[in-house]
């Protein structure tokens, strides 16, 4: 039976699912006819994420037109690349699909994962439907080796209240960031100008670093991998990310130290007017622990260098099939219906779900996603639109992350400057590489 023709989801599976969800209209999906893989059972190795779980109310109405069973076995984020590690060397078929953040993806492309070609043509996947940043994180020379599901953008949050009562309008470019933050914080006593993740753990003082790379000319490596983010455009993008902590002096006390988690807490709980972030931060604004309200917050692109569009460093989650697995159809069958847009956009829009991420264009552009979100996935689609970096797909990259993040935070503290840091850093990283 051809994969390629195609029935609706509908009958008693669709009525069950607007059952469970309280939605009057549940979208059409593409379910392969006559249930071929009825029977069939797929595991699914997911981090813990609500996104996951909203996909996991999704299984009854799936399971009931295919007769595939799914179970959902899940890993908190920081147990995850470990059990991968050990799912790969032992060569288990205990999974059939996983969940896999883009870094950890390079080494198990052959050795854990399988391409997923041959089933994307023969289903007729539409990949155009993904912004390049996104699906960029599967792409290897040796195929394709999952779909985008959970990607994260990053905005520039500020305080819109601090900005009207200065005058001033939200930073278009990372000077203005400067000036703008100094003016707040000059009105402001006990509030900074902008907190932005310094400190080294698990890379994420490099998670901004990058488009400040990027937008002044630089790039991590070239074309044939050789390391040269120590350049002209390196340096001055490192002076210009560091002046904000040590020249301008615009960030809060202890901020050298601080991860991802520190800078996002300090600009909910009121103690600075900016922070370069993620989108998922928005349900912040419903925590109890938020001493700012909802009225009180903007968001936009990224600033970025003069005559230069907007970049986003991207942090991109694929579903990859197990090359081990003895469902592979059955398991693509779940991949194409869970990571379709018409899924995505019902949870965008189930008053019970809250989460914002969104990896298909005509999301992101969807009038009422954004009304429910306040625009945000139009603004998302804005910065993807002139993003054309990411990271490497290479196994060594990770060791270089370490590398740089040391450099970057030696230069933060006052350990090295500028130049010395980065050219040790390269030249570590040169060989990181030679050693493959």
């Amino acid at each position: 039976m051809s994969v390629t023709r195609r029935r609706l989801l509908g009958g008693a599976a669709a009525i069950s699912a607007v059952g469970l969800l309280g939605w009057s209209v549940r979208p059409a999906l593409a379910i392969t006819p006559g249930k071929p893989f009825d029977g069939q059972e797929i595991n699914v190795l997911s981090v813990q994420a609500s996104q996951f779980a909203a996909h996991e109310k999704r299984v009854a109405a799936f399971t009931e037109a295919t007769g595939i069973k799914v179970n959902f076995i899940y890993v908190p984020f920081v147990a995850l690349r470990e059990r991968l590690t050990a799912e790969m060397v032992g060569e288990s078929d205990d999974f059939d699909i996983a969940t896999i953040m883009d870094v950890w993806i390079p080494p198990l492309v052959d050795t854990y994962l399988q391409p997923i070609d041959d089933m994307v043509a023969a289903r007729a996947v539409d990949l155009t439907e993904y912004p390049d940043p996104f699906l960029n994180a599967g792409k290897f020379p040796t195929g394709l080796y999952g779909l985008p599901v959970r990607c994260h953008v990053q905005f520039l949050w500020y305080r819109k209240d601090l900005f009207e009562k200065a005058g001033l309008q939200p930073p278009e470019t990372w000077s203005e960031v400067s000036t703008s933050g100094k003016a707040i914080q000059d009105q402001n006593p006990g509030i900074a100008g902008i907190t932005i993740p310094y400190g080294q753990k698990d890379g994420q003082n490099l998670m901004v670093w990058y488009n400040f790379l990027w937008g002044a000319g630089g790039n991590l490596l070239d074309a044939d991998l050789n390391p040269v983010f120590a350049s002209e455009a390196g340096y001055k993008a490192t002076e210009d990310f560091t002046s904000y902590i040590l020249k301008d002096h615009i960030t809060p006390p202890g901020a050298a130290s601080f991860n991802e988690a520190d800078s996002t807490t300090n600009f909910f709980q009121g103690k600075a007017a900016m922070v370069p972030v993620w989108w998922h931060v928005y349900n912040r604004l419903a925590l109890p622990d938020t001493q700012i309200k909802k009225e009180q917050v903007g968001f936009k692109v990224l600033p970025h260098y003069e005559g230069k569009g907007s970049t986003t460093y991207t942090n991109a989650w694929i579903y990859g099939i197990n090359k081990k697995t003895k469902n592979r159809d059955a398991a693509m069958e779940f991949m194409q219906y869970i990571c379709s847009a018409a899924i995505e956009r019902e949870i965008l829009l189930d008053p019970n779900e809250h989460d914002v991420v969104c990896v298909h264009w005509q999301n992101l552009r969807d009038p009422d996603v954004n009304a429910r979100f306040d625009g945000m996935h139009n603004i998302a689609a804005q910065a993807l639109e002139t993003t054309n970096h990411s990271i490497p797909n290479i196994p060594q990259f990770l060791s270089i992350v370490d590398v740089l993040a040391a450099a970057v935070s030696d230069v933060v503290t006052g350990a090295n400057t500028i130049k010395p840091a980065l050219d040790e850093a390269q030249r570590q990283a040169e060989r990181i590489m030679r050693r493959g």
